[in-house]
């Protein structure tokens, strides 16, 4: 995977793409089960793995960047490959995003950990591989 064009996925070991439609209620007085109709559709993907502190292409230099780079106005441009980006292995996700949550753990009996949140902005492309 690529998070505004620095290959991570050297330092993920866990990345989890979640799609969700919204709804509104449709449902009248006299009905006896709930309706609905579909509404819009979006994603988060979140991505975990070891910190590495590297400050030219580690994760934290990356998201860390896109904070400053958010907040003006520009969205982080990301590639995602569910099962690697070698051809005949699935898809990859192409869409723009935005870093709302990244958080960097440390415990005294583990490698320290890094956790972010990718909010998709726009349409996810998915192609195949």
């Amino acid at each position: 995977m690529t998070v505004a064009t620095k290959a991570l996925s050297t330092y993920c070991d866990t990345a989890d793409i979640n799609f969700k439609i919204d709804t509104a209620d449709t449902t009248t007085f006299t009905a006896a089960w709930k309706t609905y109709i579909a509404g819009l559709a979006g994603a988060t993907l979140t991505l975990s793995g070891d910190y590495d502190p590297t400050v030219t292409n580690g994760p934290a230099s990356v998201f860390i960047a896109q904070f400053a780079l958010n907040q003006a106005g520009t969205v982080t441009a990301v590639i995602f490959y569910p099962a690697g980006n070698n051809a005949g292995q699935g898809t990859s996700h192409t869409f723009n995003a935005l870093v709302t949550d990244y958080k960097e753990a440390s415990k005294t009996n583990t490698a320290v950990r890094f956790d972010v949140t990718l909010l998709v902005t726009g349409v996810d492309t998915v192609a195949q591989l």
